[in-house]
């Protein structure tokens, strides 16, 4: 005997896909919801990067680098191929693979930019994750793993006083759209 599932007209999500509404039509809330990104093309970055390039100072550019192939990407681009002048800015997870350092020392000493770590005070990082993991582990559900990384979110709010207090007009992050968690794609 084999269950049917409920399935959205348009991309076929199940209606076990947690969060998941379906309209009368039988179209899913991610479909109804779902709005590409823009791309507006790489003359329009260098329009803007021209901007803050040979800005005063000795940085164009912040650039986050977590030493995975995205942002050293990113990294070798904007000195590379937009020549600005980058500090190179990463935060120490307790949670940071040894790879990763070396792919960041690499990077910086190939590319000869200037790089800094920041990290939270000692062990906070690591006993904020134990404590959200140990609220989630009461009612496990896929809605609430974002939860578990919450805490994460303050990072940015650190990668702007970096950049303040080196008087660093422009961050830049950076990331690969094939690999995002989006239930689409466009075509």
């Amino acid at each position: 005997l084999m269950l049917q599932s409920k399935l959205c007209k348009t991309c076929f999500l199940p209606e076990t896909t947690p969060g998941i509404e379906f309209d009368g039509s039988g179209v899913c809330n991610y479909c109804r919801d779902y709005v590409p990104m823009a791309v507006l093309g790489e003359k329009a970055l260098l329009a803007e990067l021209d901007r803050y390039r040979g800005t005063p100072g000795p940085h164009d550019c912040m650039v986050c680098l977590s030493g995975g192939r995205d942002s050293t990407y990113i990294l070798w681009k904007m000195v590379h191929d937009y020549n600005m002048n980058v500090l190179a800015v990463t935060y120490n997870s307790p949670f940071m693979s040894d790879q990763a350092h070396e792919n960041i020392q690499a990077a910086v000493r190939a590319l000869g930019v200037k790089h800094l770590y920041w990290e939270y005070p000692k062990d906070v990082h690591r006993k904020t994750t134990e404590k959200h993991l140990r609220i989630w582990s009461k009612r496990p559900s896929s809605r609430m793993i974002p939860f578990v990384c919450a805490h994460c979110k303050s990072w940015s709010y650190e990668f702007y006083r970096i950049a303040g207090s080196h008087g660093i007009p422009l961050i830049v992050f950076g990331s690969n759209p094939l690999e995002t968690a989006s239930f689409k794609k466009t075509g």
